[in-house]
């Protein structure tokens, strides 16, 4: 599992776990069970609580064959890492629609749409006041990868925007979703990030690094040649 406070791939080791037959009401059987478990990252040592469904077996004090678990503490996962690069305004937003998605992808749709807005409207100086106009003028710039204009107007085909234009003209309503919507809003947004803030400063570091080593060699040329 990976655990959500450091996000690493752990093996978490239960230090309290109760199990427990699910209620059967007379004349129904049931083989089913669940628990609660509860243990530390190995890691980040943070606390972590699982919700436990699976088989029952035996009678009584019998046991719980664990089929699947989910975690219930902490309530969120970790938000997604964002590079520092990314403004502050971009990074909270994303945060929350990352945050909010597993328990209600509607709204971290909502989130996503009006943030991928504003980042086109703010970075790329697109403004026509509707998220699918704003799409079409993005993806047809030129200098932007193909990767790149391809997953933005998907955003269009999956999310549906002709048939519920709402999401272009009023992007921050909680409306409902089409399936996997929310998380490939998630993904564009991320690439996006990488694109428009990240990239450009790996850029600009790398050509300060080289320039200096031009310098470098410059000045001992200099000083050779006296």
């Amino acid at each position: 599992m990976k655990c959500p406070y450091c996000e690493k791939e752990i093996h978490l080791t239960l230090v309290r776990d109760s199990e427990y037959p699910e209620y059967r009401e007379p004349g129904r059987t049931s083989n089913s069970g669940f628990g609660i478990g509860e243990g530390f990252c190995p890691s980040c040592d943070g606390f972590i609580v699982l919700f436990q469904e699976g088989n029952w077996h035996g009678e009584g004090s019998g046991g719980l064959d664990v089929a699947q678990e989910s975690i219930i503490y902490p309530r969120y996962a970790n938000p997604l890492s964002v590079d520092p690069i990314v403004p502050a305004m971009y990074k909270a937003e994303i945060r929350e629609a990352y945050a909010v998605n597993s328990v209600s992808p509607k709204a971290s749709a909502a989130i996503s749409r009006r943030l991928l807005q504003s980042l086109l409207q703010n970075e790329y100086k697109i403004n026509k006041n509707n998220l699918s106009k704003e799409i079409t003028e993005f993806v047809n710039l030129s200098g932007i990868p193909s990767y790149i204009t391809d997953a933005v107007d998907a955003i269009r085909r999956i999310g549906n925007l002709a048939a519920h234009p709402t999401k272009s003209t009023n992007t921050g309503e909680i409306i409902d979703v089409e399936p996997g919507e929310a998380e490939w809003l998630l993904e564009i947004l991320a690439a996006l990030f990488d694109f428009t803030f990240v990239q450009p400063e790996k850029l600009r570091a790398r050509k300060e690094a080289l320039q200096e080593k031009l310098d470098s060699i410059s000045a001992r040329k200099k000083e050779f040649d006296k």
